[in-house]
């Protein structure tokens, strides 16, 4: 259930156009992060590798975006971190 409201963020996210600023990238790789912590808990190891490497790809986007915006660099995910809720809702 967590997986699927996780994708559908992720899918919603994903829809939006023009340029994420930094926020949403950082969002998108707490969304991998927690899909990524689901997918280990449930013994798929496989899948949750591929979700850590998603999160480290848009921790990295956040972190250039930051730069460029001139913002603080948002801390790297680690397992466990909370998802922060979508501001368009």
């Amino acid at each position: 259930m967590r997986m699927t409201l996780a994708a559908t963020g992720l899918l919603s996210l994903l829809c939006t156009t023009g340029c994420p600023g930094s926020s949403v990238n950082q969002r998108r790789a707490l969304i991998h992060q927690q899909n990524s912590d689901v997918a280990a808990a449930n013994g798929q190891y496989g899948i949750a590798g591929d979700e850590q490497r998603k999160a480290a790809d848009a921790h990295h986007k956040a972190v250039k975006q930051a730069i460029d915006e001139g913002k603080p660099i948002p801390a790297q995910t680690k397992p466990g971190d909370p998802v922060p809720p979508d501001p368009k809702q």
